[in-house]
């Protein structure tokens, strides 16, 4: 006799099982690369907007410590205009004027407000429309101590003024904005601006002022440009620091359908108090991370005036 070969192979319940078992770890391979994934864009995106925020503080502080800044040699010049303010604001305007005496043309995004700051640079030689690369403005270029008169008009105090605001791009996203004096050549114009972009996804900026009331050149209390604009011009000459909240959004949507809670920004200035600089409400239909910073900035030019003399 002779013995017939055993069969060998899989049976149809070993190949379903195979089968599902392939099949639950292929899932489970793809619901990890999933959420790997997702908590790395998470992660990129927080790392994102906080880079935004503390580059935003940056500029914001470099502009505020130039603020007021005149070289001594430009300041001794016969015929000198007489000194202006350092700084000025404007609440709840997203369209402003260089000159923020004028009404703001649109209200501001979320009620932002707006900052201008007036400060010079240094010039090389006796030529001081000429920079030398020393001090620069909003926009990246070298400040000199005095800017070049155009068609007649005389220069202020400041050579430069630097305005800063929340806008749109061209995407719908908003950002920082700031406006500054033309070039041209390698001269800074004294009446002419143009506006660029700082920081992008910047949503949101609430400003309030330190104001020196009794002269020790320390901050009695914080007040909202309004309340500074009320006391005349004097008003501005008196404020020493600068307190700022930006809120700074992601560009992740985080799939959220709920309402967000408002984000808290600036203390409340008396009980009860509630305005625009108190919380931001975040809408629904851009859910997106936002992320607030504050800090108070000190002025190191502070305006030399007294009020019997601004």
């Amino acid at each position: 006799m002779t013995r017939r070969p055993r069969q060998r192979g899989f049976t149809l319940t070993g190949m379903m099982v195979g089968m599902v078992l392939g099949l639950l770890a292929s899932v489970l391979a793809i619901t990890t690369f999933q959420v790997v994934r997702q908590a790395y864009a998470n992660v990129a995106d927080s790392v994102m907007m906080a880079e935004r925020g503390h580059r935003a503080l940056g500029i914001v502080a470099q502009l505020v410590h130039q603020a007021g800044w005149i070289p001594g040699r430009a300041s001794l010049t016969p015929g000198h205009p007489a000194p202006t303010a350092p700084l000025e604001g404007h609440d709840d305007c997203g369209q402003p004027a260089v000159d923020l005496s004028a009404p703001c043309g649109t209200r501001g995004r979320h009620q932002s407000d707006a900052l201008r700051l007036r400060f010079s640079g240094s010039s090389s030689g006796d030529a001081t429309t000429r920079p030398d690369g020393t001090m620069t403005d909003c926009g990246g270029h070298a400040l000199a101590a005095t800017a070049q008169p155009v068609d007649g008009v005389p220069t202020s105090h400041h050579a430069a003024m630097n305005l800063l605001y929340i806008g749109l791009g061209s995407d719908g996203v908003p950002q920082l904005l700031c406006r500054y004096p033309r070039r041209q050549g390698r001269q800074m114009q004294a009446v002419t601006y143009t506006s660029g972009t700082l920081v992008r996804g910047v949503e949101a900026m609430q400003l309030r002022y330190g104001v020196d009331r009794d002269g020790d050149g320390e901050a009695d209390t914080y007040l909202r440009a309004r309340d500074i604009r009320a006391q005349g011009d004097a008003g501005w000459h008196r404020v020493r620091t600068v307190q700022i909240a930006l809120v700074i959004r992601g560009d992740r949507a985080t799939g959220q359908t709920t309402r967000p809670e408002p984000l808290t920004l600036l203390p409340a200035l008396t009980h009860g108090d509630a305005d625009e600089d108190l919380s931001f409400p975040p809408a629904t239909r851009h859910a997106v991370r936002r992320r607030v910073f504050t800090t108070t900035f000190r002025l190191r030019n502070p305006s030399p005036c007294l009020e019997t003399l601004c």
